[in-house]
């Protein structure tokens, strides 16, 4: 009985990750679509260093935070994005002919731990920060923290609710159609939004660019009267 058990069983050496293997007609455009996505990302995160390192005016802890979050987004999106654009996503457990629940239950219990402790820590800090702008005498400094801090919770939730979708509910015929549009969700659009929401929006990195383009603009005038 070991033995037919033994023999039964399905050995995998190789897979081919698909992705959006079941819409042939929009590989062209979802190429293109990740790409300018890939360049604006990997672009505008450069950018922020950039400005960091070579202003001395931002040469402070909030920044310094914001020039590593920028490198961090970096480095994610060049890991995950250059082979999307290869072969897209897809899921790999399903492609297991065996027994998958034991798996599924460590990938949820794991889930779990890293995404609900971090999402709830970050929903109460913004509590906090809402319960500070209450107190702000100012509607027009009222109304403009409101706006800071409702574009920091869209890319908040964003990201924690894709998460929780794709990893932690449980997987009905639709969601399970829906989960690599969910997942395109916090792997691709949230490192493109953050250095436009968290940085580029801000009123000194502004100036700091508004100063490095007339610099450019300078220069370049003086090559070309030359």
């Amino acid at each position: 009985m070991a033995n037919t058990e033994w023999e039964n069983q399905t050995y995998i050496t190789e897979f081919i990750l698909l992705g959006f293997g079941n819409l042939p007609e929009l590989h062209l455009l979802l190429f293109l679509l990740f790409l300018a996505i890939y360049i604006l990302t990997v672009g505008g995160n450069l950018l922020i260093i950039l400005l960091i390192l070579t202003d001395h005016h931002l040469h402070t802890p909030m920044y310094f935070f914001l020039w590593n979050l920028s490198f961090l987004e970096t480095c994610y999106t060049s890991n995950s994005l250059p082979r999307m654009l290869e072969s897209l996503l897809t899921a790999v457990i399903k492609l297991s002919c065996s027994e998958t629940h034991l798996m599924e239950l460590v990938v949820f219990l794991l889930s779990s731990i890293f995404s609900l402790p971090p999402l709830l820590l970050t929903l109460s800090s913004y509590l906090c920060i809402l319960s500070t702008i209450l107190r702000i005498p100012s509607t027009t400094g009222r109304q403009k923290a409101f706006s800071t801090c409702s574009s920091h919770l869209i890319v908040v939730t964003l990201f924690y609710g894709t998460i929780i979708i794709v990893y932690l509910l449980p997987k009905n015929n639709v969601l399970r159609n829906l989960n690599k549009v969910f997942s395109l969700f916090y792997t691709v659009l949230t490192p493109m939004a953050n250095p436009f929401i968290y940085t580029l929006r801000n009123k000194e990195v502004k100036n700091v660019l508004s100063k490095g383009v007339r610099k450019i603009r300078a220069f370049m005038r003086e090559n070309i009267g030359t």
